[in-house]
């Protein structure tokens, strides 16, 4: 019987719980294997922290910029002045947590801008770079590179870096993000970087608690976080030498999820002119549903059941609340009062005096191999994601996803990644592309394809970004550096900040229009492709409004079946090796006898 009832679950499906348990298990770790000795990443960021002082007496007037809230006086760097460390708001910090940001009084105090701030409270982890810096809850800072030569005189545009992490880690101290090598390389640019509230502090709905009604917006901090930066940055810019009517706002990931967010809210109207969104999204958002299990965890976790006994945690307890159940992390709030209900709609007409330059990579999710634990788990993960979404689809939508994947190339090693793909990055910005061009919104649309060096990898999440920023800070295992291209996409996203226009003087980029679909193909050969991949495109299309969650840790909430087939196929198989075991002793008893 026993043998029948494993036979029947399929030891293909066996092997996919336990494997699923595993991946559960992983996802739930946020701590890396800690050793003594702190990692040549950690020795960095060490070297980098300092505290940005009150400045008494006499200071270098070359280096400082009068600004609205205070006198800052930063760096030079060859030609360039940086300025760190900025604050834009008063700090969230005491009653003010929680709390939509308000601007910083106006001031006359000289202040240094020598170091990045602290970054927004997250899980802590050896291999992010912004995480090992000092945290803290006082993470409103921006900061500033502009060229030193005719900063006074200049009216240069604006480039507005939001950096992405899935709303829960990174931040603009990360080298990934620093805008001193492209300004050196483009000083006719200023460039502008943000920090914002992460995870619990940015993104945590308490508008449900008895005393919630003063925190009806908390779901969504983060992003009126960036709001409050721009709006210093259209106040203050034209003193570092920018101008503050044409500012662009650029992202990657949830920075790009950023990016397409202030497009579509009342809020940031008027604060840019342009916007540049890289493999990020109005998908990267949640329901309110979804964002009330993350309130309930940490409800559950703190034993709270007001925002006052919230308000009452210390901020290393909320340090290490983060840690307990920053795992169930959401994305922002589609609360119906700053984000629509259907945020896609803004793109039909809202706001279609913005330009958009948008695009995603060839191989998004391979990205998260290593995360998965190897090639082979991420096989199984990508396959379990599938039937996950599979739950929440008609019967016609299950049908066009399995067209889909019957027509993945066999170059591609993992069919149900090419799906993830398209789901969750290439189809989303298509739409909001699509619906941008027909409403007249100008609209330039690409896909990355430069690979890194390792095959795995392909062209994955984020392979652009540092050929875009210049940083020379590829991840994972780097790439086979192609300076042509570094330079050539560089130029392309200064032109369209600058004029709203990529096309440079070896590629002519026409606009984005539902009918050719022009699109740049960026890697080792630069080239126009209209349409690429119609048929995956038309089968994906009817799925981008399901707002498919990417968010791996919802499987814990909404896939119990397979775990209960796990636990329960492990408690058989134990029964098993119990039976097997009695019946070889009784076995070797008889031939003693």
């Amino acid at each position: 019987m026993l043998f029948y009832y494993i036979n029947s679950i399929g030891m293909r499906r066996i092997t996919f719980c336990f494997v699923l348990l595993a991946l559960l298990a992983a996802c739930g770790s946020n701590q890396d294997n800690q050793s003594q000795e702190p990692s040549a990443l950690e020795q960095e960021m060490a070297a980098l922290y300092g505290e940005n002082k009150v400045i008494e007496g006499d200071y270098p007037d070359s280096l400082a910029v009068e600004a609205a809230n205070g006198i800052f006086v930063g760096q030079r760097d060859s030609i360039l002045l940086a300025f760190k460390g900025i604050p834009y708001a008063l700090q969230p910090t005491g009653e003010r947590r929680w709390q939509v940001a308000q601007p910083e009084p106006d001031s006359r105090f000289v202040r240094e801008a020598k170091y990045f701030g602290h970054t927004a409270i997250q899980w802590r982890s050896r291999n992010n770079a912004a995480s090992l810096y000092p945290q803290g809850e006082d993470c409103l800072t921006l900061n500033v590179w502009t060229a030193a030569q005719g900063m006074r005189t200049a009216r240069r545009p604006v480039m507005v870096w939001i950096h992405g992490g899935s709303y829960v880690n990174d931040g603009t101290v990360n080298p990934r993000n620093w805008g001193d090598k492209f300004v050196k390389a483009h000083p006719e640019v200023v460039m502008v970087s943000i920090n914002y509230r992460l995870g619990l502090l940015g993104f945590l709905d308490l508008s449900s608690l008895p005393d919630g009604k003063a925190y009806s917006r908390s779901g969504n901090l983060g992003i009126l976080d960036q709001v409050e930066a721009l709006r210093w940055i259209k106040r203050n810019i034209a003193a570092f030498g920018g101008d503050p009517d044409n500012v662009t706002i650029a992202g990657h990931s949830a920075g790009a999820g950023s990016v397409s967010i202030l497009s579509s809210i009342d809020e940031a109207q008027g604060l840019f002119r342009r916007a540049i969104m890289q493999s990020g999204s109005l998908a990267l958002t949640s329901s309110r549903e979804d964002c009330q299990s993350l309130t309930k965890r940490v409800l559950d976790a703190t034993g709270a059941k007001t925002v006052a006994e919230l308000q009452a945690l210390t901020q290393d307890e909320i340090i290490a609340l983060n840690d307990e159940v920053g795992k169930f992390y959401r994305f922002p709030e589609r609360d119906g009062v700053l984000i629509p209900e259907d945020p896609y709609s803004r793109f039909d007409g809202f706001n279609a005096g913005i330009d958009v330059l948008i695009g995603t990579t060839a191989d998004e999710t391979n990205y998260w191999i290593d995360a998965m634990g190897g090639e082979e788990s991420f096989e199984t993960a990508s396959r379990l994601w599938y039937r996950y979404i599979s739950m929440s689809l008609d019967d016609e939508q299950r049908e066009n996803a399995s067209r889909f994947l019957d027509i993945v190339p066999d170059s591609k090693p993992w069919k149900v990644a090419e799906l993830l793909n398209d789901l969750m990055f290439r189809g989303p910005a298509i739409e909001m592309a699509q619906r941008h061009a027909i409403s007249g919104g100008k609209t330039y649309m690409y896909l990355w394809n430069k690979p890194l060096s390792n095959p795995i990898y392909g062209a994955c999440h984020g392979a652009e970004v540092s050929y875009v920023l210049n940083t020379g800070r590829q991840i994972k295992s780097g790439d086979n550096h192609n300076p042509v291209l570094a330079s050539e996409v560089q130029q392309m996203w200064v032109n369209f900040a600058s004029t709203g226009n990529p096309s440079t003087p070896d590629h002519y980029w026409p606009a984005y229009e539902p009918t050719q679909r022009a699109t740049m193909l960026l890697g080792d050969s630069i080239r126009l492709e209209n349409d690429p991949m119609p048929e995956q495109r038309q089968l994906i299309a009817p799925l981008i409004k399901e707002y498919i969650s990417p968010i791996f840790s919802d499987l814990l909430d909404k896939a119990p079946w397979y775990i209960g087939i796990a636990i329960g196929t492990l408690i058989t198989i134990l029964m098993l090796i119990i039976w097997l075991i009695v019946k070889l002793r009784r076995s070797i008893k008889k031939k003693k006898h």
